[in-house]
């Protein structure tokens, strides 16, 4: 299943009617395991771009126990209940004529519920940074750009088949076995769709410059503007790049819609009960 690209790059492409529980899961097989030690990765991953001083350090710590403790509560028994209606509409057979722009509405909605209760919490610790730790979050930011794009410009035939090996395990996943037909239109998407990150590095570094210079300046009310770039990033994009992602997302649902309607009776019920546990997993972890 592709997995998303965006906001906390969680991730990073995806097949829509699956993007929560990706989202969530990250490649762990399984939930529990993985939301259990997510604040872990979480901290990890802040290292690569930001040293935090002690104060900070706690500070964010609470401001992870608050926000995980909220989603508990109020987030997890709605990806449940989402995930069994998915679950009844597959038993229901509505594989056989697949509408996903509207699970994919929804998806957003818990994905912006989620990232504006973490902007409450962290954005107060943002205020906090010091103009060397500033310094440091931009050129850590800038580096990982670099990789990614380097990595591509050496070998952008590897990049392709990692893309498309992913894509079947993803959709393995919620799937059981594929049929040749859906490995034949994962690979000819994969190669109609191409990757290419230089207009995205682009746009990114665009975004990175403003927030860069909203927490080095922090003129009147830049907490808010750091917000609003946040939640509405599209506001800087580019109209090539506007394009070039409306069609990335067209095309993006457009693979669901046929893989699913290719599905055997047999995938149809492999994909019911992963929906099923999945949804039993996020009861547990909410009742916790």
């Amino acid at each position: 299943m592709p997995q998303p690209q965006g906001k906390y790059t969680v991730q990073k492409r995806y097949f829509v009617v699956l993007l929560l529980a990706a989202c969530l899961l990250s490649s762990c097989s399984s939930i529990q395991f993985a939301y259990n030690n997510i604040d872990y990765w979480i901290r990890w991953k802040l290292s690569d771009y930001i040293d935090l001083n002690s104060q900070q350090t706690l500070e964010f710590q609470g401001a992870l126990n608050s926000f995980f403790q909220w989603h508990r509560q109020t987030q997890l028994p709605k990806y449940a209940d989402f995930l069994l209606q998915l679950a009844d509409k597959v038993d229901q057979g509505q594989l056989e004529n697949p509408q996903l722009a509207p699970v994919e509405q929804e998806v957003y909605h818990f994905i912006n519920s989620a990232s504006r209760n973490a902007y409450d919490l962290i954005l107060p610790i943002a205020a906090q940074l010091t103009p060397q730790q500033v310094d440091q979050l931009q050129y850590n930011l800038t580096k990982k750009q670099q990789k990614v794009l380097e990595k591509w410009q050496r070998s952008p035939e590897k990049i392709k088949r990692h893309r498309d090996r992913q894509i079947r395990r993803e959709s393995k996943r919620w799937l059981g076995s594929l049929t040749e037909q859906q490995k034949q239109l994962i690979a000819a998407w994969v190669e109609r769709i191409g990757y290419n990150p230089v207009l995205r590095n682009e746009q990114q570094l665009i975004w990175q410059t403003n927030a860069i210079d909203l927490l080095r300046q922090k003129p009147e009310g830049y907490l808010e503007k750091l917000r609003d770039l946040l939640e509405n990033p599209e506001q800087l994009w580019s109209e090539q790049y506007r394009e070039a992602q409306k069609q990335r997302k067209t095309q993006a649902r457009e693979l669901g819609e046929q893989i699913l309607s290719s599905t055997s009776p047999a995938q149809r019920r492999h994909l019911s009960k992963t929906l099923r546990d999945y949804a039993q997993d996020f009861r547990v972890l909410a009742s916790e």
